[in-house]
């Protein structure tokens, strides 16, 4: 059995409660139970000794979860994202996108922020303090290697055993919990799309005005630049779909960048997330703009990042055990919720398991927690992975309103109230 603080204390109607994963997701689901009175453990294989990380999307949905969650703002030292502003490879203008109304529309504005601080935040409101809650006690350097199902129990690589009433697996795209839930091992295909990431000091752009329209020319939000899908030129396979994504973070003094762009490589037989040259980047985008060039000459620190989709699964539960963020519906950056349904997810979670749940009721709660999230969070994937892929539906996400209210405009807290008024209505 796991140490005392992992047991079930039915004095108090707190729910025992192990979360494999200290990511954003990770600490996003020990919030949520945190709030509710539940004990919390997280394991992390990682030391979280460097800062590793790039700029991250929070559309409206995904904010307004996390100021649901505790979250203080301010803390993220965020940047609105007030316009998507669309260039073509050669330097000629394409679509202008306002984004200034979204706090109107859907109560809470669209920013982008660093994830090192969010997950910083994230990691505060986990195990501060001054949370809600008791605090989770984090375990970093922990690699969970098994899980028994019907027992209820992780296996660490030093071969201790962990048991709770809950366990979450939110431990990414290469998931070791999940293979426990679906009784056998899942293979993520090959996406054949990348991105060439990267951060840069906004400072380092002063001295060349030509580039005063990422960060100095209002309104603020991204910029994206797209090359044809064949550009005339340019026939190499590896040079469609490219489309670099240019925003601003940390309260404007950094530029993230993401070039995506279709991976001629072997994806199978490299590294998922391996270092490149600038020469090898700016060879790659050899035929753009010269303006365009000019920030890529300032790259430093870039890393090929290879791109997956989880497939649809069959299920996301299994007795007291479950699944949520990238180890369950992985997708591509092309809608910016990647993070947003993980964070949904956790939300959910925490809403379906309030206090006073007992442990016998928890196989049926995850069931409810599958059936609320996994439509939806698998449209986004199928979608983000469309609307790269096929050029008849790239861009739609931005030009329809329809889309964006059905993924903006949803509030995770208050259907999963609804669900959880007619599980409580029926006793």
């Amino acid at each position: 059995m796991g140490p005392p603080d992992a047991e079930h204390n039915s004095s108090t109607g707190a729910l025992s409660a192990i979360v494999v994963g200290a990511g954003l997701v990770g600490f996003a689901a020990a919030v949520a139970l945190r709030r509710q009175g539940h004990r919390v453990t997280i394991y992390e294989s990682s030391s979280f000794s460097t800062e590793l990380g790039a700029g991250l999307a929070i559309p409206s949905n995904t904010l307004r979860c996390l100021i649901g969650l505790g979250c203080v703002v301010a803390n993220l030292d965020s940047v609105d994202n007030l316009c998507f502003t669309s260039m073509a490879y050669d330097g000629t203008a394409g679509m202008k996108s306002d984004s200034s109304d979204y706090e109107g529309q859907y109560g809470t504005p669209w920013v982008m922020a660093h994830r090192v601080d969010l997950h910083n935040e994230l990691r505060r409101l986990a195990i501060g303090p001054d949370g809600t809650g008791p605090p989770a006690v984090l375990h970093l350097v922990h690699r969970v290697v098994s899980c028994d199902v019907n027992a209820g129990s992780i296996t660490l690589a030093d071969g201790s055993v962990q048991s709770a009433d809950l366990i979450i697996g939110a431990d990414g795209i290469r998931s070791t919990i999940r293979r426990f839930v679906l009784g056998e091992e899942i293979t993520i295909p090959p996406s054949g799309t990348a991105g060439f990431r990267w951060l840069t000091h906004a400072t380092a752009l002063d001295p060349y005005p030509e580039l005063d329209w990422i960060v100095k020319n209002p309104p603020m939000g991204a910029r994206v630049i797209s090359a044809p899908i064949t550009p005339q030129g340019v026939p190499k396979a590896d040079m469609d779909y490219r489309t670099i994504v240019i925003y601003a973070c940390r309260g404007g003094s950094l530029v993230n960048v993401l070039a995506i762009h279709e991976d001629s490589r072997h994806q199978d037989s490299v590294a998922w997330n391996a270092p490149i040259t600038r020469e090898a980047l700016l060879d790659f985008f050899g035929d753009y703009h010269p303006r365009f060039k000019r920030l890529l000459e300032l790259a430093e620190d870039v890393h090929v990042w290879q791109m997956r989709v989880v497939p649809p699964l069959r299920t996301w539960v299994n007795g007291r055990v479950g699944i949520m963020g990238d180890a369950a519906h992985a997708s591509l950056p092309t809608l910016g919720q990647g993070f947003g349904m993980g964070l949904e997810d956790a939300v959910a979670l925490g809403v379906l398991l309030p206090s006073g749940t007992a442990p016998e009721e928890i196989p049926d709660r995850l069931q409810v927690y599958e059936r609320l999230r996994k439509e939806r969070a698998e449209y986004v994937s199928k979608e983000s992975f469309d609307q790269q892929k096929m050029a008849e539906k790239r861009g739609v996400y931005l030009r329809s309103r329809e889309m964006r209210d059905k993924v903006m405009g949803y509030d995770v807290k208050k259907e999963a109230e609804w669900l959880l008024a007619g599980i409580l209505g029926q006793k």
